[in-house]
């Protein structure tokens, strides 16, 4: 009788243990969270001039990096890192788009756009959505849920390592 209450029991007076007594260390985030609000899909256009619509990236996180179209050599290897990130989530992958922000009128040159053939050119009409994604002179990855919800900020050049691991948990909820 008292093996049986004992089954029943030590698990509870584990988890109690592990919660108050000795709860186990959190690993911080890469990323900034960040508050979540919406992004206004409105005030993207294509590089075509058409407006993004949210129901074209509806269902997919957004991985959004903003810089100006003349990249240099930090902003081609945060372009290349977010293409990685992507490539590393397998059969994940298709649940994640790439965005780039460009933030001047300089067009960028056709030999980055073919290394990076899955990512979508995207201009801000209004610096509401600069001061959203962290500013006009910043260089901020963003991180947009399915929902079109800014959720996450990461610096430029995070651990590689680190930042793939967190994304691919990310999207697999």
């Amino acid at each position: 009788m008292l093996a049986i209450i004992a089954i029943g029991a030590l698990p509870l007076l584990a988890a109690l243990y592990f919660r108050y007594v000795s709860p186990p260390e959190v690993k911080a985030t890469v990323g900034q969270p960040l508050e979540p609000v919406v992004l206004p899909f409105e005030l993207l256009r294509r590089s075509d001039g058409n407006q993004l619509e949210h129901r074209q990236v509806s269902g997919k996180w957004l991985v959004i990096f903003a810089a100006p179209g003349g990249c240099d050599a930090r902003c081609q290897h945060t372009l290349y890192l977010t293409r990685q990130a992507r490539t590393a989530q397998g059969r994940n992958m298709e649940r994640i788009d790439r965005l780039w922000l460009i933030t001047d009128t300089t067009p960028p040159a056709a030999t980055l756009l073919a290394a990076h053939p899955d990512l979508v050119l995207v201009h801000a009409t209004d610096a509401k959505l600069m001061d959203l994604l962290g500013g006009s002179n910043s260089r901020h990855i963003n991180l947009v849920d399915r929902r079109g919800l800014v959720v996450f900020r990461y610096p430029d050049n995070p651990d590689p390592t680190a930042f793939i691991r967190e994304l691919g948990k990310l999207v697999k909820l």
